[in-house]
């Protein structure tokens, strides 16, 4: 069921991070029971009110990719003080807002990569919203986040992307078509058959149990992020038996590591997208 308008294609967006971070328990990441002691819930709350003018926007096609994911990142610093939030949720969204009205959430997905073709000075403007958010990211061999924005002029995003490291899943969704994200609302709208909340939880820890994350990699390192998947996916196992507890014996154990999947948080995001899309509702 596409959205019927472009005021529909924003709504989606802000409920799919309001969603997300209210799916609880979620191991490793904040949600409406569990905050950090400098990221708590209400600041995901007001990042996620403050980009609804900037997703309509892009759902209006007002604007290129690199410019709303900065005017995302701008937006929501003025409504929360924890810095970022949501950076990788802004990139991951507004290229599928751009493309709402192309059909049902494979046909989004797959004409999203096209909008990071077009703007050569997209790549500056998400440098520029990266180090305002001042967002973690793993290091790259070549043209990173961190990198001058003379390295990378003569780029389009969908060239940039395309040099980031095989692990960040993140830059991967926006030029192979969204494959995880699709994969998650596979997992979403099967798993809805039960509550919601449940339905997210799930989707969350089973692709947790499947990738390695990023940010993971950036603060802890690469075998520590190993170590993550490989206990979310004991914990997927022992769902069956055990029930949603074992998430939360999973979540004091990542905190104690101090292991923050936040890279999974901003996929399980576009697969709940993406899943509105396709007719999910709370």
């Amino acid at each position: 069921m596409p959205f019927k308008s472009s005021q529909d294609a924003a709504i989606a967006a802000t409920l799919s991070m309001l969603l997300e971070v209210s799916g609880s328990p979620k191991a490793g990441n904040v949600d409406r029971d569990h905050n950090f002691s400098d990221l708590r819930y209400e600041h995901f709350l007001a990042s996620s009110s403050a980009a609804f003018p900037v997703f309509l926007r892009a759902a209006e096609k007002d604007g290129s990719v690199g410019e709303l994911v900065y005017l995302c990142v701008e937006n929501s610093l003025k409504w929360q003080k924890a810095g970022n939030v949501h950076f990788g949720a802004f990139l991951l969204l507004i290229p599928l807002i751009m493309k709402w009205d192309t059909g049902d959430a494979w046909s989004v997905a797959r004409s999203a990569v096209e909008t990071l073709k077009g703007n050569e000075g997209d790549c500056q403007y998400v440098m520029r919203a990266f180090r305002l958010s001042g967002a973690r990211v793993m290091d790259a061999a070549e043209k990173s986040l961190e990198s001058e924005e003379d390295e990378i002029r003569g780029l389009n995003l969908y060239e940039w992307m395309k040099l980031a490291p095989e692990e960040n899943f993140i830059a991967r969704e926006l030029v192979e078509g969204y494959p995880l994200s699709l994969k998650g609302m596979e997992l979403l709208l099967y798993f809805a058959k039960e509550d919601l909340n449940r339905a997210i939880v799930l989707t969350y820890h089973h692709l947790l149990s499947e990738l390695i994350d990023p940010l993971i990699i950036s603060k802890l390192g690469f075998n520590t992020a190993i170590k993550v998947r490989d206990m979310a996916k004991e914990a997927v196992k022992r769902y069956e038996d055990r029930g949603i507890e074992v998430f939360r014996e999973l979540d004091e154990k990542l905190l104690k590591m101090g292991a923050n999947p936040g890279s999974v948080a901003d996929l399980t995001i576009s697969s709940i997208y993406l899943a509105l899309l396709e007719g999910l509702r709370p």
